[in-house]
């Protein structure tokens, strides 16, 4: 339904902030993955058109697979231990699962992969902090 802002209490956000939260989530993803195939080499992108679709499949695979793989390889590692470097691999294997369903996104190998979800963690980092600090 509709909130009005007066009545929403510290904290919290209406539904159309948190769609607009979560458009701007996806066009920063989209932004980043376009940018970061056209740096890092051995990642191949058909256009913007591809960087949002990878944004899509890869968002959707992110958000019902990655606490799964968490969860199951959780006894192999403690990720506070590694600093979560281990969240950037999983998100590495995720973009491999993302190159096998799409046909205008091609990684070479683990190497471009992981490159790839370095940089998204960094740009996610980066425009987190940023996007953080203000209220939609």
């Amino acid at each position: 339904g509709i909130v009005d802002r007066d009545t929403l209490q510290y904290g919290e956000r209406s539904e159309e902030d948190m769609m607009v939260n979560w458009i701007l989530s996806f066009l920063i993803l989209s932004v980043s993955i376009y940018l970061i195939a056209m740096i890092v080499p051995g990642v191949r992108l058909r256009g913007f058109k591809a960087a949002l679709s990878v944004a899509a499949v890869y968002g959707l695979l992110n958000f019902v697979l990655f606490k799964v793989l968490f969860f199951i390889t959780f006894p192999l590692i403690l990720k506070y231990l590694t600093l979560g470097i281990f969240g950037v691999l999983l998100n590495a294997v995720l973009l491999v699962i993302t190159d096998k369903v799409l046909d205008d996104f091609e990684l070479t190998g683990f190497g471009p992969a992981l490159l790839t979800a370095l940089g998204i963690s960094a740009v996610n980092l980066v425009l987190g902090a940023v996007f953080g600090l203000l209220r939609f």
